[in-house]
């Protein structure tokens, strides 16, 4: 019993002591990964500044009233 409690305690002890792996930012560790995520978000502002082109002929999905 005794055993069994300390063995209990000491696994506890090792898990709370267990750092882990450190977390990397991917555009520190992925080559090439910062510039991808640059031409991105330039895309995405240029996406967002101009509207898109609007169909003068667009189609009609609903019948017209009849009065």
């Amino acid at each position: 019993m005794k055993t069994r409690a300390i063995l209990l305690a000491a696994s506890l002890l090792a898990i709370g002591l267990h750092t882990g792996c450190e977390r990397h930012a991917a555009s520190k560790t992925v080559p090439g990964y910062a510039e991808k995520m640059k031409e991105k978000e330039k895309n995405q502002k240029q996406s967002v500044e101009y509207s898109e082109a609007v169909d003068p002929n667009a189609p009609t999905y609903f019948p017209p009233k009849k009065n």
